[in-house]
């Protein structure tokens, strides 16, 4: 892992076999955009960057073929284990 973390551009070190930061390192910023190294960096590190979801609002009927709309619009559901919030976004700032 160290070695990969290091050519992902942080400056690592091992101490008894622990993979060590040897300085506090911003991995990005919000609102610009990301590279491919600060992305898979988030990936490995389990950040979430954004969130897709669906909205239904339109609805089909196979049987009369019928398109109705649907008001308001059914909204998909949270994800479970999402927790993401303003607070998520200022400590990504940190």
């Amino acid at each position: 892992m160290e070695p990969l973390l290091r050519k992902l551009g942080l400056s690592t070190r091992l101490e008894r076999g622990v993979v060590t930061l040897s300085t506090e390192q911003t991995v990005c910023e919000k609102g610009k955009q990301l590279t491919t190294e600060q992305a898979h960096l988030l990936k490995l590190f389990g950040v979430r960057t954004s969130v897709f979801r669906v909205s239904l609002r339109y609805l089909w009927d196979k049987e009369t073929g019928d398109v109705k709309e649907q008001d308001p619009p059914i909204e998909d559901a949270e994800p479970a284990g999402d927790s993401s919030s303003e607070e998520d976004d200022e400590e990504m700032e940190d």
